[in-house]
């Protein structure tokens, strides 16, 4: 099927889902209570994804509640906490200052720490793959986060250290822990493993750069991480999504992606999955001197606007790209996810909508170039 249709990741939770996990985090549910209650949502969100005639589905990533944080979820050696504002705004954050207010600050759910060595006694996301391939005959696909933004989202030198003395051995740590989870997906029955680091994109902002000694040497070592966890990986399609950060509908980087292209043409994946709606992103014309040879899941949905976009508008994103790409390269999907943190407040129906328009926009495209 020439232009599939996909979700980066995440649905918008509804309040109702988010209080079963307050309630969780508070002890008044428990752990099969809680699992009980999602497995029937998880119908819902599938089942929103098919009448918006989605070709890839996610479940919503509606157990997790977060796109990083699940790995805290479920490996052992995190404590939750209220740990300083540093802890959840480390100084690399670019254009943290300029971040409302709630940004960084708990909210509903505690920040979460490694603090003794890590422990993989049980599967991060595999479960959640397992039960969405029972709910939909689609393809599907699973996200997790990548080696790189581990590293940088939950260890802390004031808290972390007695675990794992730096944040490289940390990442140390994690790399053999991703590459196992892997395999688990592929025994699942999952099509497409996904992994999601925004904090490699942040190197397209000046400002980002300007903070470490040596940015090339930093990305170059945060693909080569990844690289490490799918060597070998045969039986799954592997992607690379990258994006801006997409929280209160902000943007926390900003410039195109040329300071890092280079380095994304390096990630041993199957599919790069990128957004160009937004116009911080610059234009896809940045592969005219980066040929990349593999697919490319084009961001063609602003997940951070509003306004719902008519599928033309999608289609001339797309017929862009096509300048560059071949039809049987080219995946098209939102941005980003509509909701990377489980409080964005993102209406569903707006996603609903927004993914409607997705689909309608690749009937088009494969009515001209079938």
């Amino acid at each position: 099927m020439l232009f599939p249709t996909a979700v980066v990741g995440s649905l918008p939770r509804p309040k109702w889902l988010l209080d079963l996990f307050v309630a969780h985090q508070d002890g008044r549910m428990t752990d099969s209570e809680l699992k009980s209650e999602v497995d029937r949502a998880i119908g819902f969100a599938v089942g929103m994804q098919e009448a918006a005639d989605v070709d890839v589905v996610s479940d919503g990533e509606w157990r997790r509640i977060g796109y990083f944080e699940v790995f805290a979820q479920r490996v052992g050696g995190f404590r939750s906490g209220a740990y300083t504002s540093e802890a959840l705004a480390p100084e690399h954050v670019p254009n943290a200052g300029s971040a409302p207010p709630q940004q960084w600050t708990l909210r509903e759910f505690k920040q979460a720490l490694v603090v003794e060595p890590l422990e993989y006694s049980r599967p991060i996301v595999a479960d959640e793959g397992r039960f969405l391939r029972l709910q939909t005959d689609r393809t599907i696909k699973v996200a997790l986060p990548s080696p790189h933004m581990v590293g940088q989202r939950l260890w802390h030198e004031d808290y972390s250290r007695e675990a794992y003395s730096s944040r490289r051995e940390f990442i140390e740590a994690v790399i053999p822990i991703l590459r196992q989870e892997i395999e688990h997906l592929k025994e699942a029955g999952v099509d497409i493993v996904q992994f999601d680091d925004p904090w490699f994109c942040f190197f397209v902002d000046p400002s980002y750069r300007a903070r470490f000694d040596d940015p090339e040497a930093a990305m170059a070592e945060a693909i080569d991480d990844l690289n490490r966890v799918l060597d070998g990986v045969e039986g799954i399609k592997t992607a690379l999504h990258v994006c801006r950060g997409n929280r209160e509908r902000q943007v926390y980087a900003h410039g195109d992606y040329r300071p890092i292209l280079p380095f994304l043409m390096q990630a041993n994946v199957d599919q790069l999955s990128m957004e160009f709606a937004i116009s911080d992103a610059g234009d896809v014309d940045v592969f005219a001197d980066h040929k990349w040879e593999k697919e490319l899941a084009l961001g063609a949905v602003d997940v951070r606007g509003q306004d719902v976009e008519p599928p033309e508008v999608i289609v001339d994103r797309a017929e862009r790209a096509l300048e560059f790409f071949a039809p049987e390269q080219l995946s098209l999907t939102p941005d980003c996810g509509f909701a990377p943190s489980s409080t964005n407040g993102i209406p569903m129906d707006e996603a609903y909508l927004k993914l409607s328009s997705l689909s309608q926009a690749a009937s088009i495209l494969r009515e001209r170039y079938k």
